[in-house]
Formats: C-alpha cells, sequence, structure tokens
C-alpha cells in the first residue's frame, strides 16, 4: 500500500509541476496543454486514493 501512496505523491508533484509550467508559458497552446496534463495527473491520483480507502475499508 506504501507504493499506492507513493504514486498518489507522484501524481500530485507531477500536476503541480505541469501547473507552474502552464502558469509561466507564453504560448497559449502549452498553456492549455499543460493545464490538461495537470488535471489529468490530479485525476489519476484521486483514483489512488479512492483505491486505498476502498483497499483499506475492504481490510
Amino acid at each position: 500500500m506504501e507504493d499506492m501512496k507513493a504514486s498518489a505523491e507522484k501524481m500530485r508533484a507531477e500536476a503541480n509541476y505541469a501547473e507552474q509550467i502552464a502558469r509561466s508559458a507564453t504560448d497559449l497552446q502549452k498553456r492549455e496543454l499543460y493545464e490538461r496534463l495537470a488535471a489529468h495527473f490530479r485525476q489519476l491520483a484521486d483514483e489512488i486514493e479512492k483505491a486505498i480507502a476502498n483497499r483499506s475499508e475492504a481490510e
């Protein structure tokens, strides 16, 4: 389960990094791309955390 927690943390870190790039991007297409990437990484982290919670409830 610790590996899943680490994965969720990594996805959150990647989301934050993508968000930083989006904020500094001068090109609109790049900004939108990195905003979508940030949202996707956050969604992945949410899904991992949900799986962790479901696994904890089952135990």
